[in-house]
């Protein structure tokens, strides 16, 4: 589930069998600019971290934020290789900084606090059914409850 960070709704919902979202971003990022516009920063987990899908959100013009993944028995990041991308060397250098590592720690505050209510709150813990399409008509449900409930939340502030 893709979340927009202001108003806290679910702007984009996929369900894959692959082992790794790696594959997911630029999907993610297509849905979402069909539905609300083409988003300033993606704000995504590291298991979305795949170089082509860097190169695609920024050739985009879609700032990327998201962790540089380290090296076994390592707590530093892989430094900027010499097959490295224009994109992808941005990337690892952004992520040096304070400022994204500050608009990193947000994620959890957004992404996880949703999935996590998802999962304790509207059913999407264990599923009851089988097959992507039916997995992803169950998730959609979910997000479609999560979005009728933010917008109860706002609306009447909204008239006030």
């Amino acid at each position: 589930m893709a979340t927009d960070h202001d108003s806290d709704v679910i702007v984009g919902v996929a369900v894959t069998n692959a082992g790794s979202d790696q594959q997911e971003l630029v999907p993610m990022l297509t849905q979402i600019d069909a539905r609300i516009g083409r988003p300033d920063t993606l704000l995504v987990d590291g298991g979305f971290v795949a170089h082509a899908a860097i190169d695609e959100a920024t050739a985009r013009g879609v700032t990327v934020i998201a962790p540089v993944p380290r090296r076994r028995g390592s707590t530093e990041p892989v430094p900027i290789q010499p097959t490295d991308s224009p994109a992808v060397a941005a990337w690892r250098a952004r992520m040096q900084t304070d400022e994204a590592k500050q608009q990193y720690r947000l994620r959890g505050a957004i992404a996880e606090r949703i999935n996590a209510d998802a999962r304790t709150y509207r059913t999407l813990n264990r599923l009851l059914v089988r097959g992507l399409s039916k997995v992803h008509t169950w998730v959609l449900w979910v997000a479609l409850a999560h979005n009728l409930i933010r917008t109860m939340d706002v609306v009447p502030h909204l008239m006030t």
